[in-house]
């Protein structure tokens, strides 16, 4: 592998560009130290004068930018290049997806520098030394640690393999030195819920506030794949088991070290038909990137939206709305209470996920070909709207490599939207399917 970080971009008026850096160059040294990604660069380029070495056509050449505020303006470098997952995590969702899917998702990363950056979750356990040294060197915090259970022997089932480096020790040394982590339980029903999955609690628990929390999420399976003969679903029962548990773990913390800590994925109430908490129990939404709080942040927002837009005269005729099948019981009575206010006919059309198994029902997982056929089946035509979680920030496709318009075209609309959450929604409502509503529009 290429040493250093090649240069992407050079404005010619920035620093760099007037002290004569080129694309192309391989930056391999700042300041006298090595560099292997754009964060070594930026944490040794301190303010003042940066002295760089470079690569260029196999000569190594020196170049001093001016002591100016932001030496390094101007100045693009390289993604980083992920480093791969050794785990062989018996739930993993990247083994179950079926062919056709969009290539990223194929990435299985265990990068503590994606994890920092992106909230990525890793699991620590093929860190080495000098890996862990720099995190604590350069403050990369917080980092997103996969715990899963902390048990060994549960651990080492889980991951697939006996980890390489113990985690509460790495924990203990990463938290002790300042570093903040998040961390998360994919619970697996019969393997880490239960007795092991209250020790778990407990253990991190007393690490509070520098372990900030715990999210525990259902392990997702698709159809598509053999599952391991450990795993199974999580129902309606088991749902409401593991809510009662962390519940009661949520109020006895609350009143121990003032926070609830650890927090259940909204897949377990929407599979147990209980309620969804009110906001104030979510304690600003820390977690919810792991799908905690995502259905009450969504309703209080609607809700918000309704009342603040709801007397204007709509923009649109009929409507058709694309989710998933969990999040469409959620979504119908508000949908019903916006088509009494504006007059017009909302139409709610859940899809369900034949690509990756009917039992994966979240929208931000549904194929274009899914929700084709779900056109079709009804004869949708005309507008539809579809969450922009669907459709990938990085490359514009959804899972199974659609595109909107391809989605807009083979599925008989005239005009597909990209609603980004109730505003984006609501705004659609207000302008009508114009360029810029949401997340776009696409249209024939």
């Amino acid at each position: 592998m290429a040493r250093g970080v090649r240069v992407e971009q050079v404005d010619a008026e920035s620093p760099a560009g007037r002290s004569g850096v080129r694309v192309g160059d391989r930056l391999l040294e700042v300041n006298g130290r090595e560099v292997e990604d754009h964060l070594d660069v930026r944490f040794h380029a301190a303010i003042g004068e940066v002295d760089l070495l470079l690569e260029r056509e196999g000569e190594r050449i020196r170049i001093r930018l001016p002591d100016e505020e932001f030496p390094l303006r101007g100045f693009v470098l390289e993604e980083i290049r992920p480093k791969v997952c050794g785990s062989d995590c018996i739930f993993c969702f990247v083994d179950q997806l079926p062919p056709g899917v969009r290539p990223s998702l194929l990435v299985k990363d265990e990068d503590y520098r994606l994890s920092f950056l992106h909230g990525n979750y890793i699991t620590l356990s093929t860190l080495r030394e000098r890996e862990i040294e720099r995190i604590i060197e350069q403050r990369l915090s917080p980092l997103y640690v996969s715990v899963h259970a902390l048990d060994d022997e549960v651990r080492a089932t889980l991951l697939g393999r006996r980890p390489k480096r113990p985690l509460l020790p790495t924990m203990e040394r990463l938290l002790a030195a300042g570093i903040e982590i998040w961390g998360q339980v994919v619970l697996c029903p019969g393997v880490n819920d239960g007795a092991v999955l209250e020790g778990t609690i407990e253990e991190l628990a007393r690490r509070h506030p520098r372990f900030r929390g715990l999210a525990v999420v259902p392990v997702s399976l698709s159809d598509r794949a053999r599952p391991h003969p450990l795993l199974r679903r999580v129902t309606a029962e088991i749902a409401r088991a593991v809510l009662e548990q962390i519940g009661r773990h949520q109020r006895a913390l609350l009143a121990r070290i003032g926070s609830r800590f650890v927090f259940a994925a909204d897949e377990f109430f929407l599979r147990a038909d209980l309620p969804i908490p009110p906001a104030e129990e979510y304690e600003e939404f820390g977690m919810i990137e792991d799908g905690i709080g995502m259905v009450r942040r969504f309703v209080d927002g609607f809700e918000a939206e309704r009342k603040r837009r709801s007397r204007k005269a709509p923009a649109l005729g009929d409507l058709t709305v694309v989710t998933g099948t969990l999040f469409a019981p959620v979504l119908a009575p508000l949908l019903r209470r916006v088509e009494r206010e504006l007059g017009l006919r909302l139409r709610l059309l859940p899809v369900e996920n034949r690509f990756l198994g009917r039992a994966v029902e979240v929208a931000g997982l549904l194929p274009g070909a899914d929700i084709v056929r779900a056109l079709r089946g009804a004869g949708a035509g005309g507008i539809a709207v579809l969450s922009s979680e669907a459709v990938s920030r990085a490359n514009g496709l959804l899972i199974d490599d659609y595109t909107p318009e391809r989605v807009r075209s083979e599925g008989g609309l005239e005009q597909l939207c990209l609603a980004e959450g109730p505003a984006g929604f609501f705004r659609i409502l207000r302008e009508g399917p114009i360029e810029g509503t949401g997340k776009g529009s696409y249209g024939g």
